[in-house]
């Protein structure tokens, strides 16, 4: 009777713990709401994330690649908490067609995504809980894409964090293909082979091709229609031109194993052509692309228990979110 005691009372205990370091991990030092900013292109699911004390500025968030929702599944969180302890607020939203959020964001171009930002932008101006004396643009990944085109015409832009920005759409995808068939051990001339079929396929949708030609000629149906349309407006993005007229600081974090953005490519370009005082480039070590904890990445199981159990102190690379916190603290 006693051992059956003593063992109820340490399955208690576990429970008590597992669910005092969830509510921990799961409670975040800012202030939360969900809501509607409406546009001329449609309506989108907002998140706010505001500051407790202080109350210095506005990050507004710009996703990536895919079907975003506005906090990445809880993602962004840690990040945004960072940014409310130095006195800023977030500003992020569904992709259009995700969640909420009206449209879809297969039918955007680059020059529309950044539209959006412009008119979250021109929200939150309008609302008295956010303070948009210091606007900040943080993107990551293809909204290196999107960014500079907000930030080239923009004077209320006050600097820009840019997390493993790509330069060019197809040198990029060449990059990704690469590594990845490294990674998998395959030889020169087995990537050399896909990569001239990525070509053939990348002439086809550049000429053009409707969806039905291109699954005809290539036989490969591994796009959706959708998206295909989506890569067909999208497959000549190069930021170089908008690069090249932005005035304010650009602050770019790079990951030191990125399998899916030439790092040393985006830190050649970025240096070439931005002077010196108003650039700065850091890389994270030992993460790769997602900015993830570098001791999640051989483990799916564990991401997953990571993002569920403990995202604030376990989830994110605490050197990427310290770095991120100190650039936003000097704004």
């Amino acid at each position: 009777m006693k051992k059956r005691y003593k063992l109820l009372i340490s399955i208690l205990f576990i429970i008590m713990l597992v669910a005092g370091v969830f509510i921990y991990e799961n409670d975040y030092a800012m202030q939360e709401k969900d809501v509607i900013i409406r546009t001329d292109q449609g309506d989108l699911a907002g998140f706010v994330a505001l500051p407790q004390e202080k109350n210095e500025g506005v990050v507004i968030f710009v996703h990536g690649d895919g079907a975003q929702n506005a906090t990445q599944d809880g993602g962004y969180k840690p990040l945004m908490e960072r940014f409310a302890k130095q006195g800023y607020a977030s500003v992020s939203w569904d992709k259009p067609g995700v969640g909420k959020s009206t449209g879809n964001w297969l039918d955007q171009t680059m020059d529309e995504r950044a539209q959006e930002v412009e008119d979250v932008m021109e929200w939150a101006e309008n609302q008295d809980d956010i303070n948009t004396e210091k606007i900040i643009l943080w993107g990551a990944s293809q909204a290196g894409w999107v960014i500079p085109k907000v930030q080239q015409k923009r004077e209320d832009v006050t600097a820009s964090i840019l997390v493993g920005p790509a330069i060019n759409w197809l040198r990029q995808g060449a990059y990704n293909t690469t590594e990845e068939m490294k990674s998998e051990g395959k030889t020169e001339d087995e990537i050399m082979q896909v990569l001239n079929n990525d070509k053939k396929e990348s002439d086809l949708i550049l000429a053009g091709a409707t969806y039905e030609d291109y699954i005809e000629e290539t036989a490969d149906d591994s796009l959706s229609e959708e998206r295909y349309a989506f890569v067909q407006k999208n497959i000549s993005a190069d930021a170089t031109e908008d690069i090249e007229k932005v005035e304010s600081p650009v602050h770019i974090v790079l990951a030191e194993n990125d399998l899916n953005v030439d790092s040393n490519e985006t830190e050649k370009t970025y240096k070439q052509l931005l002077p010196k005082s108003q650039l700065t480039v850091r890389i994270i070590s030992g993460v790769d692309h997602s900015m993830l904890n570098p001791a999640l990445h051989e483990s799916q199981i564990l991401t997953y228990l990571s993002a569920i159990l403990a995202p604030k102190d376990t989830l994110v690379s605490e050197e990427y979110l310290d770095y991120c916190e100190e650039l936003i603290r000097h704004m």
